[in-house]
C-alpha cells in the first residue's frame, strides 16, 4: 500500500518528512501486519482559497500527487479550514482515497505528534473505513457530507467549540512561527539598539529608571510593545479590511492571527535586549557614577529598573527602523498576506 503525503512549503514539509519515517512502523502497529506501507512525501503549495467548495478544494489537491504509484494521497496544508465556526481538520473522500489535512486545526503543541496520529486517522478511513464510527481522536467528530447529484462531497471532521476554535487560533499562529519576525526586523533591531545605547549613557534615564514605580514601568512596557506592533502593521499593511479583499469572518481571523504573531515577535524582541541590557549595564555602568546621579549605592534591583526602562523606551525607536523594513520579510509574519502571496505565486505559474 503505497502512501503519498504531499504538503505546503515550509511547516507543512517538516512534519510531512517526519511522518513519512514513523508511518509505516506505527500502521503495522495499529492495522497489522497485512500490508506492506510505502511513504513518500512530496513539496508541493496548494494554489486554492481556503474556503472554496470541498469537492473542489480536494481537485485541486489530486494535481499535486504523483502521476503514478500510490494508492492513497494525503495533502498536508496550513491553510485554516472551517464549518460555521468550527475549526475542519480532515476532509476525507474515501471513494477517491484522497485527504486534505488542514494542520492549524490540531493546535501547536506536540504538533509533529498530533500530525503523526491525525494521518493514522485518516488512513484508516481510507484503506479500512470504519462503519458507526463518528469520532477519532486525533481529528475530532465526523460531520457527514451531503449528497450531491453526480458526485459524493467528501466527509469532514471537526474540533467543536470553544476548544476547537482556540486550537486553530493557535495553530495558525504556530504556523506563522512568530519567533522569525525576531530575525527579519533586521533594521528595527538597529533603530532598538541605538536607542539603547544611548540610553545606557544618559544619567536623566538612570534618574527616571528608578523613580518609576513597578506599575508605571509595567505601563510603560506595555504600551511600548503594542505601539512597535501597531507600527509594524500599518505601515506594511497587513491589517485586512473586513468586507474588502476577504469576507469579513475570515478577515476577523486573519486580523487576530497577524496581531498575536506580530505582538509575540516584538516580545521576543523585547526578552533579548532587556537581557542584553542588563549585561551591558552590570558590565559598563560602574556603581561610583550611578552613586553620585542616584544619591544611594546601586543595587541589582536598580540595574533590572534601568534595563527595564531602556528597553521599553528602545521599542519607541524600533518603530522607526520596522519602517524601513523590506516588506517581503514582514509579509511572512501575517498569515493573510503570506497566503494571498502564496496563490498569486503559483496563479503566475
Amino acid at each position: 500500500m503505497r502512501i503519498a503525503l504531499v504538503a505546503d512549503p515550509d511547516l507543512p514539509t517538516e512534519l510531512a518528512v517526519r511522518v513519512a519515517r514513523d508511518l509505516p512502523g506505527r500502521l503495522r502497529e495499529r492495522l497489522g501486519p497485512g500490508f506492506d506501507w510505502q511513504v513518500c512525501a512530496h513539496t508541493a503549495p496548494l494554489a486554492a482559497e481556503e474556503q472554496v467548495d470541498i469537492s473542489a478544494m480536494l481537485t485541486a489537491v489530486r494535481p499535486h500527487l504523483p502521476e503514478s504509484g500510490w494508492d492513497v494521497g494525503i495533502f498536508l496544508t496550513d491553510l485554516p479550514r472551517r464549518l460555521g465556526l468550527d475549526a475542519v481538520s480532515a476532509e476525507v473522500s474515501t471513494g477517491d482515497r484522497v485527504a486534505l489535512l488542514s494542520l492549524p486545526a490540531l493546535g501547536t503543541f506536540h504538533l509533529a505528534g498530533r500530525t503523526l496520529e491525525a494521518v493514522l486517522d485518516v488512513v484508516g478511513l481510507l484503506v479500512l473505513p470504519p462503519t458507526g464510527r463518528d469520532r477519532l481522536p486525533a481529528i475530532g467528530r465526523r460531520v457527514e457530507g451531503d449528497t450531491e447529484p453526480g458526485r459524493v462531497v467528501p466527509d469532514r471532521y471537526v474540533m467543536p467549540g470553544l476548544r476547537g476554535r482556540a486550537r486553530l487560533l493557535a495553530g495558525m499562529v504556530r504556523a506563522n512561527r512568530p519567533w522569525r519576525l525576531f530575525t527579519s526586523l533586521s533594521r528595527a533591531l538597529a533603530g532598538v539598539f541605538a536607542t539603547a545605547a544611548f540610553g545606557v549613557i544618559n544619567d536623566t534615564a538612570w534618574q527616571l529608571s528608578t523613580a518609576l514605580d513597578t506599575w508605571r514601568q509595567s505601563l510603560i512596557m506595555v504600551l511600548s510593545i503594542l505601539a512597535l506592533a501597531a507600527w509594524i502593521i500599518v505601515d506594511h499593511e497587513l491589517w485586512e479590511r473586513p468586507g474588502g479583499r476577504v469576507p469579513k469572518a475570515r478577515a476577523r481571523l486573519y486580523n487576530t492571527v497577524t496581531l498575536i504573531t506580530i505582538t509575540l515577535g516584538v516580545l521576543c524582541l523585547y526578552a533579548v535586549l532587556f537581557v542584553v541590557l542588563t549585561g551591558v549595564g552590570a558590565l559598563v555602568l560602574a556603581p561610583a557614577p550611578l552613586s553620585k546621579t542616584l544619591n544611594h549605592r546601586p543595587g541589582v534591583t536598580d540595574y533590572l529598573a534601568l534595563a527595564w526602562f531602556l528597553t521599553s523606551s528602545a521599542m519607541v525607536g524600533g518603530a522607526f527602523g520596522s519602517g524601513l523594513e523590506d516588506d517581503g520579510t514582514v509579509r511572512k509574519a501575517a498569515y493573510g498576506q503570506r497566503q494571498r502571496d502564496r496563490l498569486a505565486e503559483q496563479q503566475n505559474v
